[in-house]
């Protein structure tokens, strides 16, 4: 529930961040209540705090948001227009301000973040099933989460746009999951959250660093590599106790940042390979034996019980089984095991609910009549996801002909135009280039420099730029034992064209569709 405080405790919570550049001097006004914070000006109702931000900010949205009763407005330059707080950082401020207005609510519930170039929607499905169950009575949910893929607070449920919410939202989602009950709220915590201090303040139970791999390079995302990477780092400074994945690129400056963390009280080392030391520091949980045994994947897991790095040093939880196809998604859900374990969850628990997750539009495998054309629609969309993706679909379909179809996002991820057709070159042998929410570019540009750099490492392709189009044509065209990934939308049901998301059919439906 929203707390109703007076502009003067705002500015109270600012200044003490030392966030004020220019406060108000109107007493009167300082007094007045707050009842609503936003920065949406289609939002603001008598009483609001309106926030100016973004790239795309308008002066007439403040002239909106005052005609509509914004009290005072809070900006990083000053405005001709009302009154209001002129601050050094708004995004900081809004973080501040949304943590004030409905009083830490994460405070009153088990917060569990997950960050990682990739995994980080599967992990939280798996810890979903585990804690609800596969078949989970939506009546009777205890779990909350929110994801790139769908989000539910208790309150709301509905498919996502983005993978971190701003701060107001973010706060809002909060409160729901604390008026609600759940015991516990799993989200996915993304670079562009840290390095824009949607997350700010607010603190982790338990913080999961996934893997680290090159994306999100380009447009108004991050400006190289390093800016991607130490974005990551600073998640560390908000978790009390973290889990890290020692196969992880980086890890030696993951494990200083952890070391560096005033909050964090415990480290679990987890290994998917097997390994039971990094650099001498012993790991705490690790999986072997990993193979498949008709469709499903199976291994074991174990736990360190004792000094050493023989399997003596650990104890065997047991076998454990995946229905859900990729080998790779034995990393997910071991970290899955390893949080549920830390929370009290008992291993037959577990053992359901990976046995039976399912997560919507990933590794959804369909299959014709015969048997004798597979298609695997999945999100995968970065290089990383797309290598473990592809590598894996060799290895489960030896000798099967393997054809990709998916494109590239506009506005970022720009370095995905040439990685991309370089990993689909190495495990494909054609590739369909179609629409991929290209928002404000130019879809055949983008499709022609994806096909160009598709030339350029040797494997054939055509663009169709109508996305409904390409699957059914290459579904229609598929030769005897195919292999066709779909990549990078899921079970979405929009595409983004322009500044405005588009309602189109899923890849899902268009497979079944046309299959």
């Amino acid at each position: 529930m929203k707390r109703i405080c007076t502009l003067s405790e705002y500015e109270k919570v600012l200044r003490s961040r030392a966030l004020i550049r220019r406060s108000l001097s109107d007493e009167a006004l300082l007094s007045a209540p707050v009842c609503h914070i936003t920065y949406d000006s289609r939002d603001v109702i008598p009483g609001s705090l309106f926030v100016c931000k973004g790239a795309g900010f308008r002066e007439g949205y403040l002239t909106d948001a005052l005609d509509r009763g914004a009290i005072a407005w809070i900006a990083e330059q000053e405005h001709d227009q009302g009154s209001g707080i002129v601050v050094t950082d708004i995004r900081k401020a809004m973080a501040h301000l949304a943590n004030q207005l409905y009083g830490e609510p994460w405070r009153d519930f088990l917060l569990i973040g997950l960050t990682g170039t990739k995994g980080k929607s599967t992990t939280v499905y798996f810890l979903r099933s585990i804690f609800d169950g596969p078949e989970e009575d939506a009546a009777d949910q205890r779990f909350g989460y929110l994801s790139s893929i769908e989000t539910y607070d208790g309150k709301v449920r509905f498919e996502s746009h983005l993978t971190t919410p701003e701060a107001l939202v973010l706060a809002e989602h909060f409160d729901h999951v604390r008026e609600s009950g759940l015991c516990c709220m799993a989200m996915e915590v993304s670079s562009q959250a840290l390095k824009y201090d949607r997350t700010l303040g607010v603190e982790f139970d338990i913080g999961c660093f996934l893997n680290f791999g090159s994306d999100h390079i380009g447009g108004r995302e991050h400006t190289d590599v390093e800016d991607y990477f130490s974005s990551k780092l600073k998640f560390f400074e908000q978790c009390k106790t973290v889990c890290l994945n020692v196969e992880s690129d980086g890890l030696d400056r993951i494990i200083a940042a952890v070391a560096a963390s005033r909050l964090c009280e415990k480290r679990i080392l987890y290994s998917p390979s097997g390994k039971a030391e990094w650099n001498g520091l012993p790991v705490d949980f690790l999986a072997s034996d990993v193979h498949k045994e008709d469709r499903e994947t199976v291994f074991r897991i174990h736990r360190r019980c004792g000094a050493g790095s023989s399997i003596k040093a650990f104890e065997d939880l047991g076998e454990f089984r995946l229905t859900l196809p990729g080998l790779f998604n034995v990393d997910n859900a071991l970290v899955a095991t390893v949080v549920a374990l830390a929370l009290g969850s008992p291993l037959e628990q577990i053992k359901r609910g990976l046995y039976g997750a399912k997560v919507a539009g990933r590794m959804e495998v369909f299959e014709n009549a015969e048997r004798k054309l597979v298609v695997i629609v999945d999100y995968a969309h970065n290089r990383m996801s797309f290598d473990s993706l592809f590598s894996s679909t060799k290895k489960e379909y030896p000798g099967w002909r393997i054809e990709a179809l998916f494109g590239c996002p506009g506005g970022k991820g720009l370095q995905r135009r040439w990685e991309l057709p370089q990993v689909v070159a190495q495990y494909a042998d054609f590739a369909w280039i179609t629409e991929e929410d290209a928002g404000e570019e130019d879809l055949m540009e983008i499709s022609n420099l994806v096909q160009k750099n598709l030339d350029r490492y040797g494997c054939p392709g055509r663009v169709i730029p109508d996305r409904e189009e390409a699957i059914r044509t290459a579904i229609d065209n598929a030769s005897p034992e195919t292999v066709l990934v779909m990549t990078g939308k899921g079970r979405e049901n929009y595409q983004k064209r322009g500044t405005e998301y588009v309602t189109v059919d899923s890849d899902v439906e268009l497979v079944q569709k046309y299959l």
